[in-house]
């Protein structure tokens, strides 16, 4: 992919954390050029100060996607920047590998620059290195400080070491600046009484993840923000509006935007700014800790800076306030450029009930949050690409847009991760392209394994029935293979080990011994490799787990949860799930209509558990998955009507509030959520009867 250029580096730097690298060149005269790039951590293209793009695409360790980027046609002399961050830290949302860039000009077969030759590199000591973890998902908060002084640029050192190079299937991303021109005005002062979270993460850092220590971070005004008490002095002001030291401004999207803060402003002192942002809160209020991320950036200007300021790294917010912490600045502008998969082609009927349009708009949304270079549970705190989650996101890609460009790159990172310490042999990590050993999720979930036979299947035989199969042979049957120690003497899986999930609800309770979900959803996988490679073991083996299955889990009214071990013989514990029912339904092979499950079908119809009602013979479900297997039971039952009343009763709030659909069906968590752009599917399919 590359013909001359060479991967470079800062020498001696490369396994450094979080160092940010700048590389130039200067060219002139270039009509119709591209750049071939590729980097670690992440890169930032510019053409003479003009943002042009962030990349790369994220791929499996010791393999790097490569960008082919149409450039602005220059008339005269040109300098291309690409700043790059080179993070070298443990993630769930990246791998951690050696720091580099490699890029390359090109106009035809005409080589005008490359990496190796060309480009001089500084290190960009005005971005902050040693600051806090923004997430333990992703990596380093953001401070700038334009008031050190800049390195000399120097020659690079060529890598010796380099990636395996692989092409971009996923489409380029869209940036669109959204901006802001009104702004509520307050004033802030310090209130050592208000409560203040040291830091939020979702799981505890440590050497092994990457962090510094507390007393070498200069800044850190995550916490600074909450101690600042606020007084509202005006609404809705419009821009340009002249700022202080103890004074701010509060911004309201009104609706979840993901991308690059950016800022237009001047500053007539010496300024150090702070920008917190939160994807909801309620009214004029501001607050921003529900999050387990630190959503905080810090710029501190030169006196007499005039121009803008864009973060590096994209972020998910509605609200967003600036405190002037010191200085004196005039605002112009605030506002986003967004990071998201491009909407051309998407398909957007037009739906006769109102409500429905909504929430189908804010599934597109909050799909092309989420699907830029993989699927993602979040564009904000942890931007990783999880199985079971794609099973749901990789079936919107494809109604979205007649192709599944982003899923292809998706699972060719599980089919090259070449394993590691944390996960069984023949078995895949819960997300990919991540760094294992994190241990509060665990590293490997054995159902998400088999969502991911199922997604194989649909990708295989329905999206891409082109797309050679032999490829994904090793990893089915390595995870088939890896299960089959665990049957017992009914053929039924016992005792799994790693974190075993079916749902989050108390569901997840009953899954020590024999699962019923779980021995359901595996019925099903293997159904599906046989589907894939013609294994009859497989078929006759997801025969029998069903009929034993489903025999053995039903009460006679509902489908029981787990049996448990008792003085060697396995008896149900009789804890009872709706998420349990659902996996029934949909992987059973049981038909409804049969007397002996009237109890369970007038449940399915008239007690819709996540709707809040009383007095429930089981376990409601939450948002993930339990809900969206309802939507996929009720779509194979053909009860179309009342899964559109589920729908708007559901996510119907969730619009109005952020115009993105949640994680949780409760107020937590991210706010836009990749899988839940299923209601799209689902609403389409409903109205049509399909």
């Amino acid at each position: 992919m590359f013909i001359s250029a060479k991967p470079i580096w800062l020498d001696g730097s490369e396994r450094q954390q979080n160092t940010f690298v700048a590389f130039k060149t200067t060219l002139s005269g270039l009509h119709n050029f591209k750049i071939s790039i590729a980097a670690a951590t992440f890169y930032r293209l510019y053409i003479n100060d003009r943002f042009v793009a962030f990349g790369p695409a994220r791929t499996a360790k010791g393999y790097a996607r490569v960008d082919i980027i149409d450039l602005p046609i220059i008339e005269e002399e040109s300098t291309i920047l690409i700043e790059v961050a080179g993070y070298y830290c443990r993630s769930l949302s990246t791998v951690r590998q050696p720091s580099f860039l490699i890029a390359e000009v090109f106009s035809g077969d005409e080589i005008l620059a490359y990496t190796g030759r060309d480009f001089l590199c500084r290190e960009m000591r005005e971005k902050e290195r040693f600051s806090e973890r923004y997430s333990q998902q992703r990596h380093f908060g953001e401070i700038w400080d334009d008031t050190k002084p800049q390195n000399n640029w120097v020659e690079p050192a060529i890598m010796e070491d380099s990636p395996v190079f692989l092409k971009r299937s996923a489409p380029y991303p869209a940036y669109q600046d959204v901006a802001l021109n009104q702004a509520d005005v307050g004033t802030f002062q310090f209130d050592p009484s208000l409560p203040c979270v040291k830091n939020r993460y979702s799981f505890k850092g440590s050497e092994f993840w990457g962090a510094f220590a507390e007393e070498e971070i200069p800044y850190k005004p995550y916490r600074w923000v909450q101690v600042q008490k606020l007084s509202v002095k005006d609404h809705a002001r419009n821009l340009p509006l002249t700022l202080s030291a103890g004074e701010y401004l509060l911004f309201d999207f009104n609706r979840i935007e993901c991308g690059f803060l950016k800022l237009a402003l001047e500053s007539s002192l010496e300024s150090d700014i702070v920008v917190a942002y939160t994807e909801y809160c309620e009214a004029d209020t501001f607050s921003f800790t529900q999050m387990n991320a630190q959503n905080v950036v810090e710029f501190i200007l030169n006196e007499g800076f005039s121009g803008e300021k864009m973060t590096f790294e994209p972020y998910t917010l509605r609200k967003a306030i600036l405190f002037v912490k010191s200085g004196k600045i005039t605002l112009r502008q605030f506002g986003i450029k967004s990071f998201t998969h491009p909407l051309e082609n998407v398909y957007r009927p037009d739906i006769q009930d109102a409500m429905l349009q909504k929430i189908y708009d804010a599934a597109i949304r909050t799909f092309t949050h989420n699907a830029v270079d993989i699927y993602m549970d979040c564009p904000s705190r942890e931007r990783a690409g999880w199985l079971c989650d794609s099973y749901f996101t990789g079936i919107v890609e494809h109604f979205l847009f007649n192709e599944s460009k982003v899923e292809e790159d998706f699972l060719e990172n599980y089919r090259l991760y070449s394993g590691d310490a944390f996960v069984p042999k023949g078995m895949l990590p819960d997300r990919y392209p991540s760094d294992n050993g994190h241990g509060g999720y665990g590293d490997c979930i054995p159902q998400w394994c088999m969502w991911y036979i199922l997604e194989v299947r649909d990708f295989l035989l329905e999206r891409k029935p082109d797309y050679d199969k032999e490829l994904f042979r090793e990893s089915v049957e390595g995870i088939l293979n890896y299960l089959k120690d665990f049957e017992n003497e009914d053929g039924l899986l016992e005792s799994l080990p790693g974190w075993n999930f079916v749902e989050w609800s108390d569901a997840n309770n009953w899954v020590e011994f024999v699962n019923y979900p779980t021995n359901f959803l595996y019925a099903e996988a293997l159904s599906c490799g046989h589907a894939l490679y013609g294994n009859e073991e497989w078929l006759e083996k997801s025969k029998k787990i069903r009929r034993i299955a489903t025999e053995k889990s039903f009460d006679g009214k509902l489908f029981v949860d787990e049996a448990v071990r008792e003085n060697g013989l396995l008896v149900n514990n009789n804890n009872t799930s709706e998420a349990c029912q659902y996996y029934a339904l949909l992987f059973g092979g049981i038909d409804l209509d049969q007397p002996c499950y009237s109890f369970l079908k007038e449940q399915l119809l008239n007690n819709f558990s996540a709707m809040e009602q009383e007095d429930r013979p089981f376990v409601p479900v939450n948002a993930f998955i339990g809900l969206y297997l309802r939507l996929m039971a009720l779509l194979k039952l053909k009860y179309y009507d009342l899964l559109l009343e589920d729908v708007k009763g559901f996510f119907g709030g969730m619009v109005e509030k952020t115009k993105t659909l949640w994680e949780y069906r409760q107020q937590k968590g991210s706010y836009d959520h990749g899988f839940a752009s299923f209601a799209a599917v689902a609403i389409w399919r409903a109205i049509n009867r399909l």
